[in-house]
């Protein structure tokens, strides 16, 4: 009998998995970010200990775990229908803003299932508790318009995290029921109009996308336009509950601004959502055409087309998370990005109009109002320029770029950034493409492509994926340059007091070479000039374990370096004293 009793409180246990979900969330809002907050929902919290439960915090760009508090530490809200609130309130910005970031749960080091989500993208979690998972966009988010005092919170009425789905920011609850928020009971089906929602100026003769969002709902839906306390029209019938449809807008669509639309079950008309407020159709706005170049060029600071309606056209040669940019010509002033993103691929060739807006020192295309997708076209070769220039110029802003022959001069600059440097100088290379390689200081690369961007008041290349960086190089074999070279090793090793480096150059011109000694914090200790002309063929340096001070060095590993134009060779030596 007692083991009968095991086996049935066994199956119990197993019965009785945690129902435990993320139901509020604020990261963002204008200024300073101020009451930044999580809030989580536990069935039946009496039945465990609240430290078993950890809420993860996850910065998407090094997709790593920077924070975690256990469930103890959180502020007990209400209890309804045996479902219990907890909020925890972070210090100002200790909530990451996202692009992407995320949040998880696990219950004594167990991820829960479906509770690992992120904002404003998703990425695969690299340690923590949701390890190797891919993470779920919630699918909305907050930003410099979201007010003080709102909040991202889960809408609908049901018992399991799937019965409720994530709106818009809204006036924040924690500890309380979200607005539109009931536990238990069935969950009832529901329809949300997303866009348009309100304030919205679209053109006679556009194309816009009507979108909603629905949970506990199987059917077609029918969408209507209705000229607030006048005119009913359907839009469509009956169409698939997809959550887009595109609405070619009549031409002869009268102007209003008391528009809305009312979304609803094909059927029967239940559930059913309209706009939150009226939206209106406009006359077109008559807009200049013009070249890229026109809106980029200025030696004297903004586009001098800033604030102005504009229409340009280009091919698309990046396409990142928020998003991307166009180019319609090789070389400086040939690029500009477009925000935010739209439905493009990387070659589509664009005809777009929108306003120009100076964004922190960036020049962007903004509040869309027409795309037309062209076809596909070539994408304009990278211009090949040194680090300084990339570095110290506007000339080149949104403009692919190529740099060449590169070292890794610092491999973590922080949000997915780091530096590289050639005989020029130092560039920032950006962590927004989506790319395995790892940098390594001191790591050689022929060259790295990308689109040359500008945030956070500095110029960055910006590769796009793992073609974009050239680990591999092609052999340098011109008229004017052919250089053969190896690091053969060094004798004795290990050593003391002194080791001769051993290599061999071959080289049709006078280009120098070097050989460098580095500890392993990456500092360079002693650098041995080498000019090829004269040590043609197999040769040597001795180093005796000094820095160029001439003071000796402490016991350890030593990293030696054979730098050419083309390439760095390296290996380890370890001095004993």
């Amino acid at each position: 009998m007692k083991k009968l009793f095991v086996v049935i409180l066994f199956l119990g246990t197993l019965l009785s998995a945690q129902n435990v979900w993320f139901n509020e969330l604020h990261y963002d809002n204008e200024g300073t970010d101020e009451g930044e907050f999580i809030e989580i929902v536990l069935e039946n919290a009496g039945s465990y200990t609240l430290s078993d439960f950890t809420v993860t915090l996850y910065n998407g760009s090094y997709s790593t775990v920077y924070n975690s508090k256990t469930l103890d530490l959180f502020t007990t809200g209400i209890t309804s229908e045996n479902y219990t609130l907890y909020h925890y309130e972070f210090p100002a910005n200790g909530i990451q803003n996202g692009s992407p970031d995320g949040i998880a749960i696990d219950y004594q080091g167990t991820l829960i299932p479906g509770q690992f989500l992120s904002y404003e993208g998703t990425f695969e979690a690299g340690d923590g508790p949701a390890i190797g998972v891919m993470s779920t966009d919630i699918g909305v988010e907050e930003g410099g318009e979201t007010q003080i005092g709102e909040s991202l919170q889960l809408l609908g009425t049901g018992a399991v995290y799937s019965d409720f789905i994530w709106q818009e920011p809204a006036l924040e609850t924690p500890g309380e029921l979200n607005n539109g928020q009931t536990f238990g009971g069935t969950p009832e089906p529901t329809i949300i109009v997303v866009s348009p929602n309100g304030g919205e100026q679209w053109e006679q003769g556009s194309t816009h996308p009507i979108t909603w969002t629905s949970i506990n709902f199987t059917g077609n839906i029918m969408i209507e336009l209705e000229m607030v306390y006048r005119d009913r029209e359907v839009l469509v019938a009956s169409t698939e509950d997809d959550g887009i449809w595109e609405w070619e807008i009549p031409e002869d669509l009268t102007v209003s601004d008391y528009y809305a639309i009312i979304i609803s079950d094909a059927e029967d008309g239940d559930p059913w959502d309209d706009s939150n407020a009226a939206f209106s159709i406009i006359e077109p706005i008559p807009v200049t055409p013009y070249t890229i170049y026109d809106i980029q060029y200025s030696i004297t600071g903004p586009s001098p087309l800033e604030g102005e309606l504009v229409e340009t056209s280009g091919v698309v040669t990046a396409k990142f998370e928020n998003y991307f940019f166009i180019q319609d010509g090789v070389g400086a002033w040939n690029g500009i990005a477009v925000y935010p993103l739209q439905t493009v691929e990387i070659g589509d060739e664009i005809i777009i109009s929108g306003a120009v807006l100076e964004y922190n020192g960036k020049t962007e295309i903004t509040d869309i109002i027409n795309m037309t997708i062209l076809g596909t076209a070539e994408l304009p070769q990278p211009i090949i320029i040194s680090a300084a220039e990339l570095s110290s110029t506007e000339d080149y802003e949104s403009v692919l770029a190529k740099i060449q022959n590169v070292t890794v001069s610092d491999d973590s600059l922080g949000y997915g950034e780091w530096e590289v440097e050639d005989q020029s100088g130092a560039c920032i290379i950006g962590g927004l493409g989506v790319y395995t390689y790892i940098p390594v200081l001191d790591d050689f690369i022929y060259s790295i492509t990308g689109v040359v961007d500008y945030t956070y008041g500095a110029f960055k290349l910006e590769p796009r994926d793992d073609d974009d960086i050239d680990l591999i190089g092609v052999d340098v074999d011109d008229d004017l340059h052919t250089i053969k070279a190896d690091l053969l090793g060094n004798y004795p090793n290990p050593f003391n007091p002194s080791t001769t480096i051993y290599f061999e150059l071959n080289s049709e011109n006078n280009e120098d070479a070097e050989v460098m000694i580095y500890n392993l914090k990456g500092q360079r200790i002693k650098t041995f000039p080498v000019i090829l002309s004269e040590v043609e063929g197999q040769s040597s340096i001795t180093w005796n374990g000094t820095n160029e001070s001439g003071k000796l060095v402490t016991t350890g590993v030593y990293l030696y370096k054979l730098k050419t134009r083309d390439k760095i060779y390296t290996k380890k030596m370890l001095l004993l004293k």
